[in-house]
């Protein structure tokens, strides 16, 4: 049912497609590997699609690592031109869509292309915003992205606030539909619920970079172990360059109560999260927008800790774990918290189930949006869109 164009450097024979059905979905993004979270998003959208009895063109432009420099990104060049060779090429019916994610700065130079290729051939689009780093301010780049999308095109959103702050940033963004990442959760985690009635261990789990927060995680385990608190910590993740992980193993070795265990995926993701009882989140990510791993967090009965950027603030109510400024020092504030949890147990107890609760909330008010889009973009009838996302990807 679907075709892909992946990070392969070898196309179809014939370079081209065959013609496709009215109602297919051409799906323009990143895709894993490697693995972070719009590529696991779009995957996870791609099975909806699939789910849904929609033949699906992936034209796959991610990058082959999760190296940000300008040398890596004009890498992309090539492979991009080939992808867009694909959408210019391929015989496609009328009523053909285009889905496209956008990227968080210069990527979206590239989308604006693909853009340009679907109103040519009067595609209707629907673009997808992941990044919140354009939405803090408006971007000349992004600008120019909104206008040759049209006042016609779709845009989907991870909130509320998102879709609010995207049309006042880009008036022309008039139709904003807002849909959690929430809803790509696989339906057994939501079930894998329990009681944390103490607070017994942290956890960090992501890429392992300084702009997802992992010293300042550290940092919170020093403090804790220099109070005399008997809470221990867990960091997981791969690391992003070898650098962050010669300091991080540096600074780990002057701790006693925490401990690395790699990147985890499947079962192994599973067992972590059933070893801690709070998720710490210090990012300090320009685009991050709504983190996959809170919602994981929060559906188990995690509450969380977190910097309060992108949607995270309507992610984490004040009931279900707790926010702290950007612009404030990360662990003054997380160590509040810590020690009213570690001597109110029934307030944490409280809170696990808070956390729990909200998460549902935002599933279903999100399942409710995505599938009158999934209608409208598909033409298929309504049908339940939870797990679709595999546990073996890592976020």
């Amino acid at each position: 049912m679907n075709k892909l164009v992946s990070n392969e450097e070898h196309p179809p024979r014939n370079g081209r497609f065959g013609t496709p059905k009215a109602s297919e979905m051409v799906m323009v993004g990143a895709f894993p590997p490697p693995v972070h979270g719009m590529a696991v998003v779009n995957a996870a959208v791609r099975e909806l699609f699939e789910r849904a009895g929609v033949e699906v063109l992936v034209l796959d432009v991610a990058a082959r690592s999760q190296d940000r420099s300008l040398l890596a990104r004009l890498g992309r060049l090539p492979r991009v031109l080939r992808r867009l060779g694909y959408l210019v090429a391929a015989r496609q019916a009328p009523g053909c869509k285009l889905y496209m994610s956008i990227s968080g700065g210069p990527g979206q130079a590239y989308e604006i292309a693909f853009l340009l290729a679907a109103r040519l051939r009067r595609m209707p689009v629907y673009l997808h915003h992941h990044a919140y780093s354009y939405l803090d301010r408006r971007r000349r780049l992004t600008a120019f992205l909104s206008a040759i999308a049209g006042s016609s095109a779709t845009h989907i959103t991870l909130s509320p606030g998102m879709a609010a702050s995207l049309q006042q940033n880009y008036p022309r963004a008039r139709r904003a539909i807002p849909v959690s990442n929430a809803l790509h959760l696989p339906s057994q985690q939501a079930s894998a619920q329990r009681t944390r009635d103490r607070l017994k261990t942290l956890g960090f789990l992501g890429n392992i970079s300084a702009e997802k927060g992992v010293f300042d995680f550290i940092e919170l385990v020093a403090a804790v172990e220099a109070a005399g608190l008997q809470v221990q910590a867990l960091l997981a993740g791969p690391f992003q360059d070898t650098e962050t992980e010669r300091r991080v193993i540096q600074q780990l070795a002057g701790l006693s109560r925490i401990e690395y265990q790699g990147p985890k995926y499947g079962e192994e993701k599973e067992s972590f999260f059933a070893s801690i009882d709070v998720l710490v989140f210090p990012t300090r990510y320009a685009n991050e927008a709504e983190p996959m791993t809170i919602h994981e967090a929060m559906c188990r009965g995690i509450p969380v800790i977190a910097y309060s950027r992108g949607c995270i603030s309507e992610i984490v109510g004040w009931e279900s774990g707790r926010l702290i400024d950007p612009a404030e020092p990360f662990v003054p504030s997380a160590m509040a918290q810590i020690v009213d949890w570690d001597t109110s147990p029934g307030l944490f107890e409280a809170t696990g189930r808070a956390a729990s609760q909200r998460y549902r909330e935002t599933y279903a008010s999100s399942a409710a949006r995505w599938q009158d889009l999934l209608h409208e973009m598909t033409g298929t009838g309504k049908y339940h869109v939870a797990g679709s996302i595999s546990t073996r990807s890592e976020v």
